[in-house]
């Protein structure tokens, strides 16, 4: 896991987040299209959002917003829809409420977890 610091704020829920996200993104690195891919139709466990440069590169972003104990909740479809699809490069945005920031966490780092609920690290 990773702090990143790219963004301020304080955000009410996860579509709150995204949407700064997506606006920072879109301001920052043109060269790329943003898909939000959240639908009822789309595969269990797929990740919220697909970004695709002109040049056919593409990575997918899940985001995640933790309660005020710095917890994560995943569904159960995720974790299996990462490591069924282990070579598509997918990154986890988490806003950590406790300390207003973003932590970056990797796919195999929830597989490895094991949890659907992982606590975010104090000391990133």
């Amino acid at each position: 896991m990773n702090k990143l610091t790219f963004i301020e704020g304080s955000f009410k829920d996860e579509n709150a987040f995204k949407q700064a996200v997506l606006k920072l993104w879109r301001k920052k690195i043109p060269h790329f299209t943003h898909f939000e891919i959240e639908n009822e139709e789309k595969e269990p466990g797929m990740p919220d959002v697909l970004s695709m440069s002109s040049k056919n590169y593409s990575f997918f972003t899940e985001f995640k917003i933790s309660d005020a104990r710095g917890v994560i909740t995943f569904q159960k479809s995720q974790p299996l829809f990462y490591k069924n699809h282990s070579k598509l490069f997918i990154n986890i945005l988490a806003w950590d409420r406790r300390f207003n920031h973003i932590v970056s966490m990797q796919p195999n780092e929830v597989i490895a977890a094991k949890l659907l609920r992982i606590k975010l690290p104090e000391d990133l």
